[in-house]
């Protein structure tokens, strides 16, 4: 537990430094101060914390990423492409899609995919059906999302979630029937 606290008194201190751009004794005893104060603050919650990723998470997650950021290029020259030469032209559209993200991490993930990639915006995701409302300023781009690399990224992610939580369960057969949920990381108690 003390180790928790540590590293999540570092992580503040060091948000604290990259916010303040200041790297200066005052700086540094201020935010260890308030990180400090913030992690005791919130002690009732650091069990409620998930679990380290495994590596192989984190490789999954750096995929995606890096997929993420081809597209972002990829979306800055379609969007000037767009707005400077007209082609293809500009028609706002919306769209309802319903991706195979069953996950609630994974649908905010996708859903801060798609925002962060120019010409799209997510407006909605209904957490019961999972079903995206997504404004597109092309219709050619709304169009790209239903085959979106992005979507099988985190479908595969979320997948290997699983199927780690079913062997951990397995495995040690001391989990209670809301273990696999838990251990992937969906902690809500109404299971959406």
């Amino acid at each position: 537990m003390r180790k928790q606290w540590l590293v999540l008194v570092m992580v503040l201190l060091a948000f604290w430094l990259i916010v303040s751009e200041g790297v200066d004794l005052q700086h540094i005893v201020v935010g260890l101060a308030l990180a400090l104060f913030t992690v005791w603050f919130w002690r009732d919650l650091i069990d409620r914390l998930p679990a380290w990723p495994h590596w192989q998470d984190l490789v999954l997650f750096g995929h995606i990423v890096l997929t993420v950021i081809r597209f972002v290029i990829q979306s800055n020259i379609a969007v000037a492409k767009t707005i400077l030469l007209g082609s293809p032209p500009v028609g706002p559209v919306f769209v309802v899609m319903r991706p195979p993200i069953e996950s609630n991490w994974g649908r905010v993930l996708l859903a801060n995919c798609i925002t962060i990639t120019p010409g799209t915006v997510t407006i909605d995701v209904d957490p019961e059906t999972g079903q995206f409302i997504v404004h597109s300023l092309t219709a050619e781009a709304a169009a790209g999302l239903f085959d979106w690399q992005v979507v099988q990224e985190i479908s595969n992610l979320e997948s290997w979630k699983q199927r780690r939580a079913k062997h951990g369960v397995a495995v040690s057969g001391s989990h209670g029937p809301d273990s696999v949920r838990a251990l992937a990381g969906d902690l809500r108690p109404d299971g959406h």
